[in-house]
């Protein structure tokens, strides 16, 4: 992991603000009683963000598809990365999928909470977000015991429930009314869901509903 003199030099050489983003991150108003490792998050996800930024105009100003192909596969890991027996190994990469989509949560809730009037298309978005951050959890804690089961199951059905009605509703308010889908169409009606009996057992961490503030990673 870097150090913070580290992190330090490497976002003075990008000529980052790291003082408008502690003022953002409103550091002053914290407690203070973790001031070196608060220092060192809010450093990390500056360069996070800022190597993101890069990453994204990287790749959307290909000039082609060919190149497009090209700079994707030269940025992402691949499925190689990935193909291991090592137990330790695949732990770190779901536990790196499960951050990666806890920070999709965030920046989605963040565009949710501030769109006046509310979208039902981030609405629906922050939810699967959600549900895919807690199956990704789900995953990890059943490498230990996959044939248990986990209380969070019936929270991830009904993130998806809820993702799904919202979808449905906007996308039959868009239509002209002659067009109107009926709730009978089978390829629109909603599912019968059937939850595992076994959603309450075993395994730890989340039993409660999450809400798409994303509050905890």
């Amino acid at each position: 992991m870097a150090t913070t003199a580290q992190l330090r030099a490497a976002l003075a050489v990008l000529r980052a603000d790291t003082d408008e983003a502690a003022e953002q991150a409103r550091i002053s108003e914290m407690s203070g009683t973790d001031s070196a490792a608060v220092e060192h998050a809010l450093l990390a996800g500056l360069l996070y963000r800022m190597m993101g930024d890069d990453l994204r105009h990287s790749l959307t100003g290909a000039p082609d598809l060919t190149a497009l192909e090209e700079r994707a596969r030269a940025a992402g890991p691949g499925t190689a990365t990935y193909a291991t027996d090592d137990r330790e190994q695949r732990e770190e990469h779901c536990a790196q999928a499960h951050f990666e989509a806890y920070w999709l949560a965030h920046r989605i809730a963040g565009l949710h909470f501030t769109t006046v009037p509310s979208a039902p298309a981030l609405q629906a978005a922050a939810h699967t977000a959600e549900a895919t951050r807690t199956l990704l959890r789900i995953h990890r804690d059943l490498l230990d015991a996959p044939d248990a089961g986990h209380p969070a199951w019936e929270v991830v059905i009904d993130q998806l429930d809820r993702a799904r009605a919202l979808a449905f509703a906007a996308y039959a308010g868009a239509q002209p009314p002659d067009d109107q889908p009926s709730e009978t169409q089978p390829s629109v009606a909603r599912p019968s869901v059937a939850r595992p009996s076994d959603a309450a057992a075993g395994v730890s961490e989340i039993g409660v509903e999450r809400s798409t503030e994303c509050r905890t990673p």
